[in-house]
């Protein structure tokens, strides 16, 4: 559990200025995670490592390169919208069990932890 906070935090601050350079994929068929498309993960719902909903992904940020790099998260919360950025390589996606249309993202961090990371700021 303390290795996924160092990680969170770690990555709050050497990722998070990396990620606010990237661009929005608005290419639905491009290949993003395995054999799941941007279109499959856009509006997928996040569990987090307690198997709770954290949130949905709003949006897949490619870098310079045009290559799939991460995802915007948006926080279930109270109050304004927190959307945050975590690294592709920091998330699975499965087809939703009973719904092969559906897809959902998990992630290592819990919704605390999700929701400590700063603010995505396109």
């Amino acid at each position: 559990m303390k290795r996924i906070a160092l990680t969170a935090v770690a990555f709050a601050l050497a990722g998070g200025a990396a990620f606010a350079q990237s661009t929005i994929a608005r290419d639905e068929t491009l290949s993003a995670k395995g054999s799941f498309t941007v279109g499959q993960i856009e509006d997928a719902d996040v569990i987090d490592s307690a198997n709770r909903k954290a949130g949905e992904v709003e949006h897949v940020l490619l870098d310079a390169a045009g290559k799939p790099t991460a995802v915007v998260i948006e926080i279930d919360r109270v109050g304004p919208d927190k959307k945050v950025v975590v690294a592709l390589a920091d998330v699975s996606v499965a087809p939703e069990p009973g719904d092969p249309n559906d897809h959902l993202v998990r992630t290592k961090l819990t919704k605390d932890q999700l929701a400590n990371l700063p603010d995505w700021k396109p």
